[in-house]
């Protein structure tokens, strides 16, 4: 059977490291230790490539705890005035996929972005 792949969310990442940070350990007990704590086995490599950036890890606040994997924005006015927008309707209404998507649509046109550089994914 293929293994799978694991990957953590950031918090998880954060936690791990603060845990390397207070508690010198080997690769296998690291190993160990996340399964122990969130019933997941991940490899050694994954461990090692975590710990590599511990410390920025440890002094970078972690702003999308569940994110397991970055992105690069493709137009990022628009995700800095999307963002806006929800910050500022979000107590007043209930903002639903598809008024975000049509607010999206009318700041694609404000904001002149290119036809094509931007798809919608539908999600059900």
């Amino acid at each position: 059977m293929p293994k799978k792949n694991i990957s953590l969310s950031d918090i998880q990442k954060y936690e791990l490291c603060l845990y390397a940070h207070d508690n010198k350990k080997t690769q296998t007990q690291y190993v160990d230790w996340a399964e122990q704590k969130w019933g997941i086995r991940v490899n050694e490599s994954t461990i090692t490539r975590i710990l590599q950036s511990k410390e920025k890890r440890l002094t970078t606040n972690v702003t999308n705890p569940e994110a397991k994997r970055h992105k690069p924005v493709a137009v990022p006015e628009l995700e800095l005035t999307l963002k806006e927008f929800v910050l500022c309707y979000q107590h007043k209404t209930i903002l639903s996929d598809a008024i975000l998507i049509e607010k999206a649509k009318l700041l694609v046109n404000e904001l002149g972005v290119p036809q094509g550089t931007l798809q919608v994914k539908h999600f059900f």
